[in-house]
Parts: structure tokens; C-alpha cells; sequence
């Protein structure tokens, strides 16, 4: 089946993680036109509740003119003209959003991505159906994405949950997250650590960062230097694991007898490092199952 092309994409709160995606997706789209191909989504709207906040939106997406329209405190007529909703609001703002009149019929029919942390589609729904009695028939096909700010330079890692919609609507949510990343297809009771690992693990891995930067200042590096240098060798890492290395092997390569590898190593242990970022992993997992509830 070819994929529908001209489709309007409406990102209802485009916000960081919004403006990441936005960035991703249209340029990929503009590039198909310039292609003279057709492109998959033709015209794209994003809401805002502030002027600050569409004003810096048409800034900073002003060599688009034509594809995108900002529309601020008016997310009834991005659900309206859209083909696909993604909701990107914060998590908080998700029942204002989705409880106001006519949502329900606006969004009937239609493909409704959400990137919203610990928001199960079982509570979306609730709210979008308020005084509706639910349909024995799904009527509106809500999927849950995770992913993190990399994908505005197409290098996210997106956490998509299985779901069993039309082949069209599989295809152009794995299509839209394909070009601003990587994808990974999870379970639905899975989504809450797979979604952690693709966002937040990030912010965990800053922390080492961090400490790496303090301990070689400490020892007479430039913080710029080795910020430079310790940026490549977490690329080299991620590159080695990539192509199937596992870092229990690294390690053992990386460690020479009575070498300076082995004994930042241990000292690492000593610290219980590891079951830190585990006991972190766990932690954040139940907190976003705790939230969804």
C-alpha cells in the first residue's frame, strides 16, 4: 500500500519536546519536496498558550513559512483540521486539554500520538470520553511515544507501544519518529522502563559525565578540553556498543594488569556505582507507573 501523503500534523502544546519533533519531521518533509517528491505531511500546526510562546516558535521556524501555522490558546482548531494529533502538553495540562468540548468528536477517527510522561492511554481516554460511555469499538487510536530532545538532530531513541491499528497508522507513526531517530517497539506494560531508558537515562548519564569532568579538572585539564574529549569517547562507546560489543567485554579489554582502567574500576565498585544507576533505573520506573495510576 503507498503511504497517504499531504496529511496536516497538529502538535497540540509544542513545547521543547514538541519544537524537537517538529524540527525533525517537517525538514524531512520540506527535503521530500524539494525532491519533487510528495510529501508524507504537507502542512503543520502547533499550539501554544502564550504569545511569547508563538512568537518564538515563528522565529525560530521562519524558513518555513507555508508549512506551519501557530496558533495560540486555540488547540479546538489544530484537533480540527489535523489527519494526526499529537498531544506534547505538559503531562499536568493533559486533562484542560483534552476535557474541553468537542475533543471527543475532533478526535474520532483519528491517529493521536502521545508524548506525554506517565500518561497511559487508559487515562487519556477517560478523559477524552468524559460523559461519553466508552465505544465498544476503539473510535479513536491513541499511541503512546517516548523519546528524548535529541530528536531535533535526528538522533533520539524513540520507545513506541505496540498497538493493533491500521497498517496506515502503524506505518506513518514509525515513519514520523524514524526521522528524528531510532525506533523501539514495546509492550504496553513495558512502556514505563522502555520509555525511561529512551528519556531519562540521559540525565542519569550527565551525572557521570559530570563527575568525570570534576576529577579530571582536578588533575589539570582545561574543563573545555576535557569536556571535548570525553564528548568523542562517550561517541566511540556508543558506537562500539552499537555494533554488538558488550560492556562487560569492554571493560575486560580496556583493563590491563595493575593498569589505571582496573583501578578506577574498582574504585567505581567500592562506591556501588552501579546498583546506584540501577536503584536510579528502578526508582524513576515505579515513580512513572505511580504517576500513570
Amino acid at each position: 500500500m503507498a503511504p497517504r501523503t499531504g496529511q496536516t500534523l497538529a502538535i497540540i502544546g509544542c513545547g521543547t519536546m514538541g519544537s524537537a519533533i517538529l524540527a525533525g519531521v517537517m525538514e524531512s518533509c520540506v527535503l521530500s519536496k524539494a525532491a519533487g517528491e510528495e510529501p508524507r505531511i504537507s502542512k503543520f500546526i502547533a499550539t501554544v498558550n502564550s504569545r511569547g510562546s508563538a512568537d518564538a516558535l515563528r522565529q525560530r521556524f521562519a524558513k518555513y513559512k507555508g508549512w506551519l501555522q501557530v496558533l495560540e490558546k486555540d488547540n479546538i482548531s489544530g484537533m480540527k483540521e489535523a489527519d494526526i494529533v499529537m498531544l506534547a502538553c505538559k503531562p499536568y495540562m493533559a486533562e484542560t486539554v483534552l476535557s474541553q468540548d468537542g475533543v471527543f468528536e475532533l478526535l474520532k477517527g483519528k491517529l493521536v500520538i502521545s508524548v506525554l510522561v506517565g500518561s497511559p492511554v487508559e487515562k487519556l481516554e477517560k478523559i477524552i470520553y468524559g460523559k461519553n460511555s466508552p465505544p465498544t469499538e476503539k473510535e479513536i487510536f491513541l499511541k503512546r511515544v517516548m523519546l528524548n530532545i535529541a530528536a531535533e538532530y535526528g538522533e533520539s531513541m524513540s520507545v513506541i507501544e505496540e498497538t493493533s491499528f491500521s497498517e496506515e497508522m502503524e506505518e506513518v507513526s514509525d515513519w514520523m519518529f524514524l526521522q528524528v531517530g531510532k525506533i523501539a517497539p514495546v509492550a504496553p506494560n513495558l512502556f514505563d522502563i522502555g520509555g525511561l531508558i529512551a528519556g531519562a537515562s540521559s540525565a542519569y548519564l550527565s551525572l557521570a559525565f559530570d563527575g568525570i569532568l570534576d576529577g579530571a579538572v582536578s588533575e589539570g585539564l582545561k574543563r573545555a578540553d576535557a569536556k571535548k574529549m570525553l564528548t568523542q569517547s562517550l561517541i566511540s562507546l556508543a558506537k562500539l556498543l552499537e555494533n554488538g560489543e558488550h560492556p562487560a567485554v569492554l571493560r575486560e579489554k580496556y583493563s590491563s594488569p595493575k593498569g589505571t582502567t582496573i583501578a578506577g574500576l574498582l574504585s567505581l565498585e567500592e562506591d556501588r556505582v552501579r546498583y546506584a544507576f540501577s536503584k536510579a533505573i528502578i526508582t524513576g520506573s515505579k515513580r512513572s507507573q505511580a504517576i500513570g495510576q
